[in-house]
């Protein structure tokens, strides 16, 4: 274990919570400042179960109240917090995946109310069909959301404007559902 120097600690980071911010309008917004020492890894980050990973980041941070519902933002980037343990009685480490927020709908079929809420778009597999005489691509991702977005399996979900079938739900997850979200195109 290395000694930590308050020198170190010295990149600001925000930490975030989600909040309804109007009638059905979910945004993680800051709610207070951290200093911290960041370091991106060359691993691959696992946040979600059934998606690719993402770009890993080491974080050590003074021990304060911080749990895996909040996140981070670091140089503009969103940190989605995968683990967080001691380090030693006056620091954090956490394990973060660089991610990109799109902005979701969700019962994108039942009119433009559908809550909106932030999620993280993942790749699962591309599914290629050739029925005679048209070519059908499937394209299947993964949409990570916080834990109080809830969606239905077989409704509509719009992300970054285009709209997906829910598919499936992985809910067991005490921090975040993931929902395979599934369009069909031809090409």
């Amino acid at each position: 274990m290395a000694y930590i120097g308050a020198g170190r600690l010295d990149q600001p980071l925000e930490v975030l919570e989600l909040r309804e911010t109007s009638a059905g309008v979910w945004e993680w917004v800051a709610v207070r400042r951290a200093w911290g020492q960041v370091e991106q890894t060359a691993k691959t980050n696992l946040f979600s179960k059934v998606g690719v990973g993402a770009r890993d980041a080491a974080i050590v941070l003074r021990r304060q109240h911080l749990t895996l519902h909040q996140a981070l933002r670091w140089k503009g980037q969103h940190l989605f917090l995968t683990s967080i343990t001691r380090r030693d009685r006056n620091h954090l480490d956490v394990a973060a995946a660089l991610v990109d927020l799109v902005e979701c709908r969700a019962d994108a079929d039942e009119g433009e109310d559908g809550t909106r809420f932030p999620g993280v778009l993942t790749e699962k597999y591309a599914k290629w069909d050739q029925p005679e005489p048209y070519s059908v691509n499937q394209l299947t991702y993964v949409l990570v959301t916080p834990k109080g977005i809830v969606l239905q399996r077989g409704g509509l979900t719009a992300v970054a404007g285009v709209n997906y079938e829910v598919q499936a739900a992985h809910t067991l997850d005490p921090y975040k559902n993931e929902y395979e979200i599934v369009r069909t195109e031809d090409l």
